[in-house]
């Protein structure tokens, strides 16, 4: 899962909600919400190494974690609940983002034609690869596997949203 400027945001947002509430803060959570909007920015300014991308990931969880916890105890269920679809929603439409990203990138990509363009995904127990090359195959795309996890997915551009709209769905 993605981790944008926009969980960061929503993050923030129910921080100072709960700061509103008078709910007692760690001085930890602030810091880690901080590290979390440097590596977040790192990964937007750079190529970022798979360290920053665990290291933003790290840090938004746990702040995530300790709002939420902190936020039962002080809200309703349901309200709650809403914040959790904030977070589920703007993690979801992160994967469409940066999947759209690496369709319009424009890098060359070794066995993908120039006139196709491709997406590269990251297979796991929520996105088994069977899944996504049975997916592929009904989007008529091709698939390139790159390593043991890796697969660069290509074809026509309208095919290839499709395939990422109905990805992005299967992880919601």
């Amino acid at each position: 899962m993605g981790h944008t400027m926009t969980v960061w945001k929503i993050l923030e947002d129910l921080l100072m909600v709960l700061l509103k509430k008078d709910v007692p803060i760690s001085a930890n959570i602030f810091e880690d919400l901080r590290a979390a909007r440097s590596m977040i920015e790192l990964l937007h300014s750079t190529d970022a190494s798979e360290d920053v991308v665990a290291k933003a990931e790290a840090y938004t969880t746990n702040v995530e974690a300790y709002l939420i916890d902190q936020a039962q105890m002080v809200f309703e269920p349901n309200i709650v609940n809403e914040w959790l679809k904030y977070l589920k929603e703007a993690n979801s439409q992160q994967v469409i983002k940066e999947e759209t990203a690496a369709m319009t990138e424009g890098r060359f990509v070794v066995g993908v034609p120039r006139d196709q363009q491709w997406i590269r995904i990251e297979t796991d127990n929520k996105l088994p690869e069977e899944y996504v090359l049975k997916l592929a195959e009904k989007w008529h795309l091709t698939v390139n596997k790159q390593d043991y996890k890796h697969l660069v997915i290509h074809g026509q551009l309208g095919d290839v949203k499709a395939f990422v709209k109905q990805i992005a769905a299967q992880l919601a």
